[in-house]
């Protein structure tokens, strides 16, 4: 990478984004990366995604953290699965990198690239793109800015070619994050029994805590250490204050 194309001010803004995208772990910090990127490559709108497919198939919806794209438009691309034909998505699977949208819209059939530039009646005009695609788990990432003018050329492709792996592993981790916090198996009596275990209580005080009778507290650990794939009680706690604070950080 020739860092010498770019001027110390947006170096010293580059690096400090590559940093913050290092330390990353939520929603938030992943949108306040999306605003400062957009005063760099000098868009309006923001947002990126990852998920999982093959150049033939999109696995599903991708997870979306929104900038500041307009929410009909966003409406319009999901109700309508837009991301199984977005050429955007599939050049990024043969080509990872910055894309300018016009140039990779020149590159498909004249059946698919109309369908995206109605975008433009929602205000976004032109666009650039740019993303990382793992052939080993199948997993792409595509972060991109918009605006009402033609702003971008190979000096924005230069910017966000820099700090593109950078926000690619970002995603991935909240990505991760995220489906921790949604996908916590267990349940709010086991969370509560889970409490006690951690403050190193027995089970026969945990039933007395409760009010129910130590075979069912036995029962419900049982049940969390298959849940948890843990191999004893002070295990399941070590996994279990693990999905917590990845919780809370995504949170």
């Amino acid at each position: 990478m020739n860092y010498r194309r770019f001027s110390k001010n947006e170096l010293v803004e580059i690096l400090d984004i590559i940093d913050s995208s290092a330390r990353c772990n939520g929603k938030d910090g992943m949108m306040g990366i999306l605003e400062r990127l957009s005063g760099l490559v000098s868009a309006d709108y923001s947002i990126c995604g990852i998920g999982q497919g093959t150049p033939r198939d999109i696995f599903g919806p991708p997870m979306i953290i929104n900038g500041n794209y307009p929410v009909e438009w966003l409406t319009v691309y999901g109700g309508e699965e837009l991301y199984k034909i977005d050429p955007l998505i599939h050049h990024n699977f043969h080509n990872p990198g910055p894309q300018i949208w016009e140039e990779t819209y020149s590159m498909y059939s004249d059946d698919l690239s109309p369908t995206f530039l109605t975008s433009r009646d929602f205000g976004l005009n032109h666009g650039i793109s740019s993303g990382l695609y793992n052939s080993h788990n199948l997993t792409g990432s595509l972060i991109s800015f918009s605006a009402t003018t033609r702003n971008f050329g190979n000096h924005q492709k230069g910017i966000l070619d820099a700090v593109t792996p950078h926000l690619h592993q970002a995603l991935i981790r909240v990505h991760k994050l995220m489906r921790l916090r949604c996908d916590n198996p267990l349940s709010e009596r086991e969370k509560e029994i889970m409490h006690w275990v951690k403050d190193g209580k027995t089970n026969w005080e945990i039933s007395t805590i409760l009010n129910i009778s130590e075979r069912t507290v036995k029962f419900h650990v049982q049940n969390i250490e298959r849940k948890l794939d843990a191999v004893n009680k002070a295990h399941a706690v070590a996994v279990w204050m693990e999905q917590e604070a990845a919780a809370h950080s995504a949170s």
